[in-house]
């Protein structure tokens, strides 16, 4: 982990009681550090393997969490989500187990760079084929992933997490399958087994979601994360939201989300390509059945404006796709943390690159993103 010096922004949270201190062991072989982060539900914090010196994130669920019947249960959910899925631009879940409390926790690998939302907010807006191959890099992932029948349902920059590979290039890693669904789990949702969802809450964040994401649909599918990912790149290549400002409230920015076309992508950025903003508007149609109909057709729309660096990435996508199940519906669920002392966006401890003049800081980074704030009815507001 590179040297960083303090800027003001560091996690003020005190470290929670019920879960590991620093320098204590769990699960006999990692070695608690530093507290990366804390929300209503867990705790994220890095520690390293007492053999191999391997520094990772552990996530933990707090004792207090153990009181609702379903948090285990969703907390065990996301490892199996995430577990399944080999793409590298996933972060890889390393280790599962439970405490002596009862409470489990969650190994991943220690990222280290910072998210997009912290990227735009340094650098301002991207150039078109960098912002372009780093949501393709995105697509292979969700492609796996809904070739498996999980849909994220909750991207957005700040759940695009970008590294970097042994030679510098960039490497975007997905975070954030907390709220993730499967089709599965949604079957029994709607009425065919003992689902773990058993409200019609909206969880997410509103600024990304799609119309029938809003309207709390049990028909959810992969398309609602066409329309995130569309968002998301409007996003990198403007600064700006299509629907509405993060100054908004909730109301108003559903209104927007419902009924409002996003403002034309060429009024505010002359230089991308009229072929490109035909294909964000597609993503961000209204009607699921008006965008592109999978991943693999969204990165091939892409292709043309990404660099020549792209092109195995799509290459990847397309024979991923042709081995694709059928999708059927997926369904709602939990929800993100917040960091005290630290903006929503960078919630979960997920610290990103803070930057003091010209120079980056570097600091460590949970490797998931969403720290299970409660299973309570309603909205989970993080932009």
């Amino acid at each position: 982990m590179p040297n960083s010096e303090p800027t003001g922004r560091e996690p003020t949270v005190p470290w929670p009681e019920g879960v590991p201190q620093r320098g204590d062991v769990v699960g006999g072989k990692y070695v608690c550090e530093d507290l990366l982060g804390a929300g209503g539900m867990g705790a994220v914090f890095s520690a390293r393997h007492t053999q191999l010196g391997q520094k990772v994130a552990i996530k933990v669920l707090l004792p207090a969490a153990l009181k609702n019947p379903l948090a285990n249960e969703r907390f065990l959910r996301e490892a199996r989500s995430v577990i399944t899925l080999r793409s590298e631009h996933v972060a890889r879940v390393v280790d599962f187990g439970t405490l002596d409390s009862g409470s489990p926790f969650l190994v991943m690998e220690y990222l280290e760079g910072r998210d997009l939302k912290a990227l735009v907010a340094r650098e301002g807006p991207l150039p078109v084929a960098p912002a372009v191959d780093l949501v393709i890099q995105a697509c292979e992932a969700l492609c796996e992933a809904h070739q498996q029948g999980i849909v994220h349902r909750d991207l957005k920059p700040a759940n695009l997490f970008l590294s970097k590979r042994v030679d510098g290039a960039p490497l975007v890693k997905v975070l954030d399958f907390g709220i993730s669904k499967t089709v599965a789990t949604a079957a029994a949702s709607t009425g065919s087994g003992p689902g773990i969802t058993k409200t019609d809450a909206v969880f997410g964040t509103p600024a990304y979601m799609s119309p029938e994401q809003l309207r709390s649909s049990k028909l959810v599918d992969h398309r609602a994360d066409v329309w995130s990912l569309g968002v998301t790149l409007y996003e990198l290549l403007t600064g700006k939201l299509p629907f509405g400002s993060e100054n908004d409230g909730i109301a108003s920015m559903c209104a927007h989300i419902l009924e409002d076309p996003p403002p034309p992508l060429r009024d505010l950025r002359a230089d991308v390509p009229a072929g490109l903003e035909s294909v964000l508007r597609r993503c961000m149609a209204k009607s699921p059945s008006d965008r592109p109909g999978s991943i693999a057709e969204l990165a091939e729309a892409l292709a043309p404006f990404s660099s020549s660096e792209s092109a195995e990435v799509v290459s990847r996508i397309a024979r991923m796709s042709t081995n694709s199940l059928p999708f059927e519906q997926t369904l709602m669920s939990d929800s993100s943390p917040q960091l005290s002392g630290r903006s929503p966006s960078s919630a979960w401890g997920r610290t990103g690159a803070l930057v003091s003049g010209k120079k980056e800081v570097v600091v460590g980074v949970a490797a998931s993103a969403a720290l299970l704030v409660g299973a309570a009815v309603g909205w989970i507001w993080w932009t």
